[in-house]
């Protein structure tokens, strides 16, 4: 043999308890990661859309809440306050039953030739003026109508429906009794216009004393929401989907409010919205009919604390597959790796084993003819 020469030999007995002390535990723990990896992305992922809804969410409820101030900085202008007091100031002397009597004979004649010249005159007033030039600046303010303390239309952008407002709920939330309130409708769909809209009425408040003397309510068109609703997340497909409490669409990619449609997703998560912890979680992994499995996390615009109406929560989903492709690659080969080296231990064991049996049989069959011979012998 040449002397640089090596050579290393191992029994195939002790070579296969190599493999069971290590390959065996490294698959094992391989897989025993794997699968935790599998859950920690879940939750990360989840916990990563969680964040999309959340966010929108917040901008959902800032528009919201911001329309509300310009709605309560435009009634606290002196002209809405002026023309207010001075339609409070009319009734002064008068009884109600005169006061009522006096407001029924308009409203009888609101929709004829006669109320022209008081439409006229309520479409001029300096309030008016003041609020058309609103509604210019910002467009999305539709229609702006206010109200003396009776609930007669005294100011307006438009002709209103009615002359009298104080026996419509709306009118009756912004009284409150004469405390005055906010009060904010539920989102409407004008198929003439093609927007959705809110109403949002506030109380007019004498200077000084904060007492109701009348209302103001403003028809806002809220689909620029959509845009926020609608945005793209790249790089991940992600559906973002604005709904109300019992699930009704507002807006999703490819459905709108005058649809009318439940979402599915929504239907998959309504159970964990109804638990605390599911709440807290915002986010999990379901089976959506029709579309498979999916991620969806889901965040409430919290709308509802302040105005009852508006009980809107989004939702953000992708397909499960896209979601996890990013390391569904590696967790197989991984997996596919363990699984080899399993089986390829597995099969040298049985190898080990069938092949062990041979030299003991032989082994017996010599201890037999030699006792034979010795009896023989003998």
């Amino acid at each position: 043999m040449p002397a640089d020469s090596f050579e290393l030999r191992i029994s195939f007995r002790r070579l296969l308890i190599g493999l069971l002390v290590t390959v065996v535990p490294i698959c094992l723990v391989a897989l025993y990661a794997l699968t935790k990896s599998d859950r920690e992305l879940q939750r990360t992922i989840g916990s990563h859309f969680k964040v999309v809804a959340e966010s929108t969410a917040r901008e959902i409820s800032q528009f919201i809440h911001d329309r509300v101030v310009q709605v309560g900085t435009l009634a606290a202008a002196p002209t809405i306050t002026d023309v207010v007091t001075s339609a409070n100031r009319s009734y002064q002397g008068q009884s109600q039953e005169a006061i009522a009597a006096r407001i029924r004979k308009i409203e009888e004649g609101w929709n004829t030739p006669a109320a022209v010249p008081l439409v006229t005159q309520i479409l001029s007033t300096p309030a008016a003026v003041h609020m058309r030039r609103f509604i210019e600046l910002d467009p999305r303010f539709l229609r702006i109508t206010v109200t003396d303390e009776q609930g007669a239309t005294i100011a307006a952008t438009h002709k209103t429906l009615d002359y009298f407002q104080a026996d419509e709920d709306f009118w009756q939330n912004i009284y409150a009794n004469g405390r005055g309130g906010i009060n904010v409708t539920d989102i409407l769909y004008d198929e003439v216009s093609k927007a959705s809209y809110i109403g949002i009425g506030v109380p007019v408040t004498e200077l000084g004393t904060n007492r109701f003397i009348g209302t103001l309510d403003a028809l806002v068109d809220v689909s620029s929401l959509f845009s926020v609703v609608n945005q793209a997340h790249p790089p991940l497909n992600l559906r973002t989907t604005l709904v109300k409490e019992d699930g009704t669409v507002i807006s999703a990619p490819e459905a709108n409010l005058a649809m009318n449609l439940k979402s599915q997703e929504f239907i998959a998560v309504q159970d964990a919205l109804t638990t605390i912890q599911g709440r807290q979680t915002g986010n999990l992994v379901t089976e959506v009919p029709n579309s498979g499995r999916r991620v969806i996390a889901y965040a409430d615009t919290g709308l509802r604390d302040d105005y009852r109406n508006l009980g809107w929560i989004v939702l953000v989903s992708a397909d499960a597959r896209e979601a996890f492709a990013s390391i569904r690659t590696v967790g197989r080969l991984t997996a596919f790796l363990a699984a080899v080296g399993l089986t390829m231990v597995t099969l040298l064991a049985v190898y080990f084993s069938l092949h062990r049996k041979r030299p003991y049989g032989v082994m017996q069959e010599v201890a037999e003819e030699s006792a034979q011979s010795r009896t023989a012998t003998a």
